[in-house]
């Protein structure tokens, strides 16, 4: 197995960026446990996190580069095609023999021998390594994410991989991945050793979250995935590609995995931008078990599982600066920011009181007053024309504090975003059944 390894590793292989930046944090954290183990102090402690932190692990690498640019001028081979220990990179052509091709099969062999280690320490109980490489089901297949924006993401730090086990009665929860920008957060905890039938959903029945050290995070939602996403027509699909049977499924969702185990997703809203990112997070996820009517049946875990770490992202935005008009509806819309898991829209738009006509109980006429609304922010268009309708994924929309002239509307999106694509914003304009057009919408171009 050992030399199979090696001789796949020896081929030219061009190593992501990001993968290597994976492998030397996943070696980082083994190491650290190892050190753990053995009796690190507090000082060597100390300094092996300020090692391991993003900004020593940026230090290291500027420091390989250096020592890679001495050596270069002290080499005397006419190969220019190296691999970047720092980046994982290839760079340079190749011209003529190589005359150091014994540094570089060695090179591999070490990576090789690194790889190894790295499959011992997961057999022996420490799941680091293989973690850092792995995208948890509900953000990969849920958020319908692309290798290219799994890459990006990671290059730009904007997902971070937390990889806490917590272990009660016998089920084991791991905060295992998140992602952050400026106004919301997604947070993945996989469960394993609980049980869930076909027809039974499950639920924590206690969640408790706190953000910065502050009181109970109030601003957030949580459910176990179930496999569902938003097809064009808005209506419920699975996201394996599966087929929906109305008649025969009976419990649409599938919360449980192909290894039997389930992920739990929790979205946090800001109440002030930017208040999330790296900020430090305590979570307790309490009593696990299955509901039928929003009651607990009596498969019911008791215990608290609790999880600390810091909650890593970047923002990611892109500001487009407007004047678009929505129609007659009086609304014009004056900026937008743009990120990867979210869209945040300002208009003008005084308020307004308008009265509304319907029928109560008894089918009699009445007549409400309500504040009038702004047309709905509701997807994007894309340069090759693709309009994705349904892209909000709960949110808020209301006026600033103060000011009744400014009216804001921030939602998550229910998949992952490349920005530079977007051509256009989507706000309603008029309903239609099916899959909508782009005349049922307002489109605001944003380029």
């Amino acid at each position: 197995m050992e030399q199979e390894m090696i001789k796949i590793l020896q081929k030219d292989i061009e190593i992501p960026k990001a993968v290597q930046e994976r492998a030397e944090n996943a070696f980082a954290e083994i190491y650290a446990r190892s050190r753990g183990k053995s009796g690190e102090n507090e000082e060597e402690r100390e300094r092996r996190e300020a090692e391991s932190s993003p900004e020593g692990m940026e230090r290291k690498r500027e420091a390989v580069k250096k020592k890679q640019m001495e050596n270069k001028g002290k080499e005397n081979g006419t190969e220019e095609r190296r691999m970047d220990m720092a980046t994982g990179k290839t760079q340079g052509n190749s011209r003529g023999k190589r005359k150091n091709g014994a540094k570089r099969g060695a090179w591999k062999k070490t990576q090789a021998a690194a790889v190894l280690m790295a499959i011992v320490f997961a057999c022996g109980g420490i799941t680091a390594a293989a973690a850092y490489i792995h995208w948890s089901k509900s953000m990969e297949e849920g958020m319908q994410i692309t290798e290219e924006q799994k890459v990006q993401l990671e290059e730009e730090h904007a997902v971070a991989f937390a990889m806490q086990e917590c272990t009660t009665q016998g089920v084991t929860i791991t905060a295992e991945q998140s992602i952050t920008d400026n106004y919301f957060a997604h947070i993945v905890f996989r469960v394993d050793g609980y049980e869930v039938g076909e027809e039974e959903e499950p639920a924590f029945e206690k969640i408790r979250i706190h953000v910065d050290g502050k009181e109970d995070f109030y601003n957030w939602q949580g459910s176990f995935y179930d496999g569902l996403i938003a097809g064009p027509d808005g209506r419920a699909v699975y996201a394996d590609g599966s087929p929906i049977d109305y008649e025969s499924d009976g419990m649409l969702g599938k919360y449980v995995m192909e290894d039997g185990s389930m992920e739990f997703t929790v979205t946090l809203a800001c109440h002030e931008k930017g208040e999330l990112l790296d900020k430090q997070i305590h979570v307790e996820l309490e009593n696990l078990g299955t509901v039928a009517k929003a009651e607990y049946l009596d498969t019911k875990v008791e215990g608290t599982w609790e999880f600390d770490w810091n909650l890593r992202g970047k923002e990611s935005v892109e500001t487009f600066v407007l004047q678009a008009e929505l129609g007659d509806s009086g609304a014009t819309v004056t900026k937008a920011e743009l990120s990867p898991i979210s869209m945040h829209v300002e208009y003008h738009f005084p308020l307004k009181e308008i009265t509304e006509e319907g029928l109560d109980e008894n089918g009699e006429v009445i007549y409400t007053k309500m504040n009038a609304e702004p047309p709905s922010l509701v997807g994007v268009k894309l340069k090759d024309g693709t309009l994705y309708p349904y892209l909000t994924d709960g949110g808020s929309m209301g006026y600033e504090e103060g000011d009744l002239e400014t009216y804001i509307a921030t939602f998550a999106t229910d998949r992952i975003v490349d920005v530079e694509q977007v051509e256009g914003l989507l706000f309603w304009k008029s309903s239609s059944e099916g899959t909508p057009t782009e005349d049922n919408f307002y489109v605001v171009p944003i380029r």
